[in-house]
């Protein structure tokens, strides 16, 4: 259990970021604010990253969620930054509180706060 707590503390790290990369921010802002954008994009793929990373079982108690958008989205941002749709960046960075539910509830589930 202490590496599936290690990358929820990851992903809760990554999201919590990504949140502040976003708080009291417009899109325009945010697009107009190249540090700010790039680290969204960087956190962004990073917590797609992180997800694969998330055993099978645990992604088939949250079908809810985009597993395959998250990691292609990270594929994407890598591979191909330049190519990312700003909107689309905006929109995954407004679409966290599922993800973090579901991170809180694994993290219940696998007793990671009692480590």
């Amino acid at each position: 259990m202490a590496d599936l707590c290690d990358t929820l503390d990851d992903l809760a790290l990554l999201i919590q970021r990504a949140e502040q990369s976003v708080r009291d921010r417009s899109f325009d802002e945010l697009v107009a604010n190249d540090e700010a954008y790039d680290a969204l994009t960087y956190r962004l793929a990073m917590i797609g990253e992180t997800c694969k990373k998330l055993p099978d079982d645990l992604k088939a108690r949250h079908p809810h969620l985009p597993w395959r958008e998250m990691a292609t989205f990270r594929n994407f941002a890598s591979h191909d930054y330049f190519g990312v749709d700003a909107n689309l960046v905006w929109q995954a960075a407004r679409s966290l509180e599922p993800i973090k539910a579901m991170m809180l509830d694994e993290a219940r589930r696998a007793n990671c706060g009692d480590r």
